[in-house]
């Protein structure tokens, strides 16, 4: 078994969305380098692309590829529908019907004849 890259789990690979896990705060586990859609406050960069780096006073510490770093609660950074084997992010970011929140698809979500309309929250309420 080829030995893990730095900040990658055991597995060697970043988490994606799943039925569980939408969200930054979602994970149990958050590794340096995770690819993140941000939602976020700063206008500027909402609707951007970055990775996770760290944690400082319960805020996650987001890096951007011009170099920018911002803090976000980890339920503004939305999780990657796939990753690829070169390791570059896929995100499927769909807005709710009903409450018109962004939500990330997850990977059989993306492939299924239909997708859902509705966030996970709006379809087991």
């Amino acid at each position: 078994m080829p030995t893990p890259i730095f900040g990658t789990s055991s597995t060697g690979q970043f988490s994606c969305t799943t039925d569980t896990q939408h969200t930054l705060r979602d994970l149990r586990t958050k590794r340096k380098g995770q690819p993140v859609f941000v939602l976020g406050h700063v206008l500027a960069r909402k609707g951007q692309e970055g990775t996770f780096e760290v944690f400082n006073d319960r805020l996650a510490i987001v890096k951007f590829s011009d170099g920018g770093g911002i803090g976000y609660d980890p339920l503004e950074l939305l999780l990657p529908t796939d990753i690829d084997d070169k390791g570059i992010a896929y995100f499927e970011i769909r807005p709710c019907t009903q409450c018109e929140q962004l939500f990330p698809l997850t990977s059989e979500e993306c492939e299924a004849t239909e997708e859902p309309a509705a966030c996970p929250e709006c379809r087991h309420a």
